[in-house]
């Protein structure tokens, strides 16, 4: 686990020679933040783009009868990043579960009717969200879906959880009240967002993507909308502490060899906004460097034999 993001912040103000600062003088802290989450960005799409699979995660659905339209996760890589959709017809006990087939808009079956099971065959993506061709009939089933995770965008500590009540029966938070007595309240950056995440000590996030209306300063208490569900499996502790913005921690989830990465990149932002062309051209050729190094730490490794995947269904007639 990386450090407190805070402490990646020191380590460039030392590089930079820009640790003599305050609310009035000097680089803030938000421009580090903003150069290492430009950073952060940059690597994991270097990444993404030459090993697609390194960050997948899942998210299952329950079937809504007739229902065409699932909304991917909150997380997903770019909003729509699917590497694949199965469907299971049965939601109890083993779950036989098949892959659906990529489709297009062209092939898009608004209603029901015209197909023996009604059962889906294909997904379309389509704006955030994947849609089931044909859309199901049958309450009974589950969905998978299988997509690239984007990294939680870095942020400092903006406050600590005194107490929360959870509803789990509706998975609502009927209260939440931040410690006003030992930790101060930033409500100057959290107000610039309408979402909010909680993390622990370590950065793992807790609940994300929650939407509030309010939060008092003086007295801690958080107004959360009442449109708001958490997701099965989040939670809220006491000692947690609050970040801003929809999908957020305090610490890089990345391997510690990216750490390196994004000091030096905030290095050479800083460097470049300094004017600082002495150091400028030596920072960007070991970024490059470094960028290199990671992005190949990521190839996937494997002594197994691969086989050839079967990509003919056996609906196929191959004109016979």
């Amino acid at each position: 686990m990386s450090r407190y993001v805070s402490y990646l912040i020191d380590d460039v103000r030392e590089s930079t020679e820009n640790t003599d600062f305050s609310d009035t003088i000097g680089i803030k802290n938000s421009e580090f933040l903003r150069y290492l989450n430009d950073g952060q960005k940059r690597i994991q799409n270097l990444i993404v783009q030459k090993h697609p699979s390194v960050f997948l995660a899942e998210k299952t659905y329950t079937i809504v009868a007739n229902q065409e339209a699932y909304t991917l996760p909150n997380d997903a890589f770019m909003g729509n990043k699917v590497t694949q959709v199965e469907y299971s017809y049965n939601s109890s006990g083993n779950n036989y579960f098949y892959p659906l087939r990529p489709g297009s808009l062209f092939e898009r079956v608004r209603g029901t009717g015209g197909f023996a099971l009604n059962r889906p065959e294909k997904y379309i993506r389509k704006s955030g969200q994947v849609l089931l061709v044909p859309p199901p009939t049958s309450n009974n089933g589950q969905l998978i879906v299988t997509y690239v995770q984007r990294l939680p965008k870095l942020d400092l500590r903006r406050g600590s959880v005194s107490s929360v009540t959870l509803d789990s029966s509706t998975n609502t938070i009927s209260a939440l009240t931040l410690d006003v007595s030992t930790d101060s309240v930033d409500s100057t950056e959290l107000d610039k967002f309408t979402r909010v995440s909680f993390v622990d000590e370590e950065g793992n996030i807790k609940m994300s993507n929650v939407k509030v209306t309010n939060i008092n300063a003086s007295t801690g208490v958080v107004t959360v909308d009442a449109s708001f569900s958490y997701q099965t499996g989040e939670t809220i502790e006491s000692g947690n502490y609050i970040v801003a913005g929809d999908y957020a921690s305090t610490h890089v989830m990345l391997d510690d060899l990216v750490e390196r990465y994004l000091i030096a990149y905030a290095t050479f932002k800083i460097l470049q906004r300094d004017s600082n062309l002495s150091d400028l051209s030596t920072q960007q050729q070991v970024l490059l460097a470094m960028e290199d190094e990671i992005v190949e730490a990521y190839a996937e490794i494997s002594d197994d034999i691969i086989e050839i995947p079967e990509i003919i269904s056996d609906d196929d007639t191959w004109g016979f």
